[in-house]
């Protein structure tokens, strides 16, 4: 969904992306202004009103990103769209706590823009907290500009604050849930929550024609069932050990063989990718399937192993975590690792293996659970 956001700017080493969807969000503002019968600068600075406003949601992102950074945790970047923002955490904290503080953290910074919005109006104009005359057409008056903001930025708090998961108000009942219960129970129950608030949503929002408020309850919904499977397969990853999913009939490969072994071992089906080792049984290197496919399109079968394998690779204990495992796989590019017990290889284990093992848990679980 968010391969279409463009860069365009970079705050404290955090990636600022609109997504292309974002420019329709003006054409519907400048819609909205003609049809409630606005002068030209009135849909004007209505459209300069919604940069301001996003402006806040993007100092409520990077409320969520510095607070996280104090609990070691990365932001990967901020998504603007036209249903509002999202701060893409690398992961979340371990602890209750942390991850109640990040989430409060971005309403937290909507009460502050209120607050600097409401004392300016107090004390330095005449004009109430809140905007006057037509609501339909508030912005033909510039002094509305100033309480539109003050009140938009309270119905953040407020709306944010909705405790539907995953939005802020979910994380926080999430978070309170998790001081007590297991985190995969009380994400359980901030799912049916959040997804239950999601479809009132999408039904109040056709109702009363605001397809924007429906479009959100849509994607709290799937958002909501996305991170629940996430917890579900991070608690499946803690809980399991390389030495439970590796593969012990794996086929050696030895680095003075020829490709034409391996480009039939591939052709068969049987195994994608190999660890190399040398004539003292020691892993050497790796062959990815890719490097394979390219010797057999070269018709290199006479060709030697050591001219195709890759000198990318880790050895890994067989109790590390597949939490871990996973990481590597990810984002290290590894197609296949060794695994090792007392310096021995015992098995390898496959992205493919990998990927098939959670899917497959993961179902299990769902099943036993309900």
């Amino acid at each position: 969904m968010f391969s279409s956001a463009y860069k365009i700017a970079e705050v404290w080493n955090i990636p600022i992306r609109v997504h292309w969807t974002f420019g329709f969000f003006f054409l519907w503002i400048a819609y909205l202004g003609n049809r409630a019968g606005m002068d030209l600068s009135g849909t004007i600075m209505l459209c300069v009103f919604a940069i301001a406003l996003f402006f806040c949601v993007v100092l409520h992102e990077l409320g969520h990103a510095m607070m996280a950074r104090r609990y070691q945790v990365k932001t990967k970047d901020i998504i603007i769209s036209p249903i509002g923002g999202l701060a893409r955490l690398m992961r979340m904290p371990n602890k209750p706590r942390h991850e109640l503080l990040i989430a409060i953290a971005g309403p937290a910074v909507n009460f502050v823009i209120a607050l600097v919005i409401g004392l300016g109006l107090l004390l330095f104009t005449s004009k109430g907290l809140l905007p006057t005359g037509d609501p339909s057409r508030i912005f033909n008056d510039l002094s509305n500009f100033l309480p539109a903001l003050f009140g938009l930025n309270l119905l953040l708090i407020v709306f944010n604050l909705i405790p539907a998961f995953p939005m802020d108000g979910g994380r926080i009942f999430r978070a309170l849930l998790s001081m007590r219960w297991s985190r995969i129970r009380a994400t359980q129950i901030a799912t049916v929550l959040g997804q239950a608030i999601a479809l009132a949503f999408v039904m109040w929002g056709f109702y009363r024609g605001d397809f924007i408020l429906a479009f959100i309850g849509i994607f709290v919904f799937f958002s909501a069932a996305n991170e629940f499977k996430m917890v579900k397969a991070d608690k499946l990853l803690t809980d399991t050990r390389a030495s439970d999913v590796l593969r012990r009939d794996f086929t050696r490969i030895y680095i003075d063989e020829k490709m034409s072994r391996v480009i039939d071992l591939v052709e068969k089906g049987e195994e994608k990718d190999f660890v190399v080792l040398n004539e003292w049984h020691n892993v050497v290197g790796v062959l990815h399937e890719e490097f394979i496919l390219a010797a057999k399109q070269a018709n290199a079968g006479d060709a030697y192993v050591e001219d195709y394998l890759s000198d990318r690779f880790e050895e890994v204990p067989d109790h590390l975590d597949l939490k871990v495992l996973f990481h590597l796989f990810q984002h290290r590019g590894y197609s296949i690792i060794p695994v090792m017990e007392i310096g021995r290889m015992i098995g390898v284990i496959d992205r493919t293996t990998l990927n098939t093992y959670i899917s497959d848990r993961t179902k299990l679980w769902s099943n036993w659970k309900s």
